[in-house]
């Protein structure tokens, strides 16, 4: 087989960029403002950006009017400037996570185009398309996505920089370095380093390699971006910065439970398969492929596997330790072939073509699942920058099945969608009312969808057992992407709906009140954002009675089920609905 896949001949190749680019503004923008914000993870950059516009303060960040030591300010001064153009909304709160998506989706099909042909482009961005993680992720004013972006067109820079020899690109890959640390931290700068010094190591860099990424100037590229804010906010807070975000936010947050995140091991991997589905079920027949391709393009690779057959057919390690002892020049040329298997280097110095890429992109990949499993503290969109480079292993995987005329496993796939589906149809709708508060437009929704992809999936298995392989690729691709444009609106419209748009209501129903808000027993940070001005934090009913007598005459903004908590100190609901309750306090 060919190392690198035929590319699909198109008359125009502005075409596929231009359908990619309009899908993936409708994904990512369609309704990006018409919902709430989400509580408490877009409410912690959202209200933050605000403050910044409203205090002039651009250095430290807060967070209801209290410093807040937490990450970078890159994400949280773009989402200021949106302010600045669109106002203090909700749309312009997403807006730069929103774009920062629709870049990466096209700068993956771009690398991919590069390196493995138009139709494994095609594939790749439609992955991403369709990924619910990515999709999500990207639609919600939070720094994962920036990251993802920063971080990802690092590598692809790096990589296209020593591919073509280029050093625009080199510096370029550096400055999104940069610019992934001034986004989360040293995580930004760290993974890069890792990823590109093992993938080089891997090809056995050479010196010239070596020189040809100008390290001296890289370091310098980074630090004259990210270095002066750091130096210049853990100076004016006198240390304070760099125990709470350094130590706390990186170290601490790597080594311990911080803020009760914590996951097992296999959390991460488990959030790559459900935050890919259904691309996820070919992850690890992809992956296999990519090993077995590189295995069979690296005679080094070959010849070392041979040698411990070798050794095992000469006898045990026991003899061999003993011909040691005894000067066998046998013993210690089979012990130096052990040893050899540790060296990687040289081991991937004959790959071409698509193989090259391919590692690049599971490298890539599997340090940043590892790296994340590794840390104690876990949340799901942690390895989102490993996204696009598994959505490269899947889709040149899925283009060997088109290429091979693999009818077979086009059938199993597709079938195997199918049956997760009908499952899902089946069985959501008596799951999720199992779930608290589930709402019934919810379960609807995804009985809907459900239904719409089990057909198509039947559909395009019908195709594929015609042996039409690539009608069925191109008719599956595009109706997930079409179905994810129509259904994700809606469906994070309705999961606003019911458990956060009472929030915003009662915010501003108040908002013109002089009369103080407590927030009793809730983590919701986005109060603030509708408000207007800092609220009243208590999480303890005699705090709250005290707080109360203290202020005289108050709101307050509670679970429905402290009701009665607050009912015992005074205070009468105004409104009530679903999920929350509207009080107020008068003295």
């Amino acid at each position: 087989m060919k190392n690198s896949p035929t590319a699909l001949d198109l008359k125009s190749p502005l075409l596929p960029v231009m359908l990619i680019s309009i899908m993936a503004a409708i994904i990512f923008f369609a309704r990006l403002g018409n919902f709430s914000l989400f509580n408490p993870d877009e409410g912690l950059y959202a209200e933050p950006a605000r403050e910044m516009l409203e205090t002039g303060q651009y250095i430290t960040t807060t967070l209801n009017y209290v410093v807040r030591f937490t990450k970078p300010p890159l994400v949280i001064w773009a989402m200021a400037a949106a302010y600045k153009m669109f106002g203090i909304n909700e749309f312009a709160a997403r807006i730069f996570c929103a774009i920062s998506g629709f870049i990466l989706t096209i700068v993956t099909y771009l690398f991919a185009n590069k390196y493995l042909g138009s139709r494994v482009a095609i594939f790749a961005a439609c992955i991403l398309l369709t990924s619910p993680l990515f999709v999500g992720v990207g639609r919600m004013a939070i720094t994962d996505m920036p990251l993802s972006l920063f971080m990802a067109g690092s590598l692809f820079s790096f990589f296209h920089a020593w591919k073509q020899k280029r050093k625009l690109w080199l510096y370029l890959g550096y400055i999104l370095t940069a610019f992934a640390v001034m986004t989360k931290g040293p995580v930004g700068l760290l993974l890069p380093i890792v990823i590109l010094t093992s993938f080089l190591y891997l090809c056995s860099a050479t010196k010239d390699t070596i020189k040809f990424f100008s390290l001296p100037i890289g370091a310098l590229i980074v630090a004259l971006i990210a270095l002066p804010w750091f130096v210049i906010e853990i100076t004016i807070t006198n240390g304070a910065y760099f125990n709470e975000f350094i130590m706390r936010e990186n170290f601490a947050r790597f080594t311990s439970v911080v803020d009760s995140h914590k996951g097992p091991w296999f959390y991460h991997i488990a959030v790559v398969f459900g935050g890919l589905f259904p691309w996820s079920i070919l992850l690890p027949q992809s992956i296999i492929r990519v090993v077995k391709n590189i295995y069979s393009d690296s005679d080094s690779w070959q010849s070392k596997i041979k040698s411990v057959f070798s050794l095992l057919r000469s006898g045990s390690i026991i003899r061999v330790t003993k011909n040691i002892y005894s000067d066998s020049d046998n013993g210690k040329t089979k012990i130096k072939s052990i040893f050899s298997l540790v060296n990687w280097g040289n081991s991937c110095q004959n790959l071409k073509g698509a193989n090259e890429v391919l590692l690049f992109a599971l490298i890539s990949a599997i340090v940043i699942i590892f790296f994340f499993s590794l840390s104690v503290s876990k949340l799901l969109p942690y390895t989102l920058p490993a996204f696009p480079a598994l959505a490269i292993i899947i889709s040149y995987q899925w283009d060997i099945f088109i290429q091979s005329k693999q009818r077979k496993s086009i059938l199993i796939y597709c079938l195997t969608m199918s049956l997760v589906y009908l499952g899902a149809a089946c069985l959501a709708p008596i799951a999720l009312k199992f779930l608290r508060d589930a709402p019934p437009e919810l379960i609807a929704l995804i009985f809907q969808y459900a239904c719409l992809m089990t057909a198509i999936t039947l559909f395009c298995t019908l195709l594929a057992t015609y042996k039409h392989l690539l009608l069925s690729s191109a008719i599956l691709f595009s109706t997930i992407v079409i179905s994810t444009a129509v259904f994700l609106p809606q469906f994070l419209s309705v999961v606003c709906q019911f458990w956060e748009e009472e929030i915003p209501q009662y915010a501003r129903s108040i908002s013109m009140s002089k009369n103080p808000l407590i927030v009793y027993r809730l983590r919701k940070p986005g109060i603030p954002f509708y408000l207007g001005r800092r609220v009243i934090q208590s999480n303890d009913k005699d705090d709250l009675s005290k707080t109360t007598k203290t202020l005289g005459s108050c709101y307050l903004i509670t679970s429905r089920k402290y009701l009665s908590e607050a009912e015992l100190i005074g205070y009468k609901v105004i409104t009530k609905k679903d999920n929350f309750a509207l009080l107020g306090f008068t003295q």
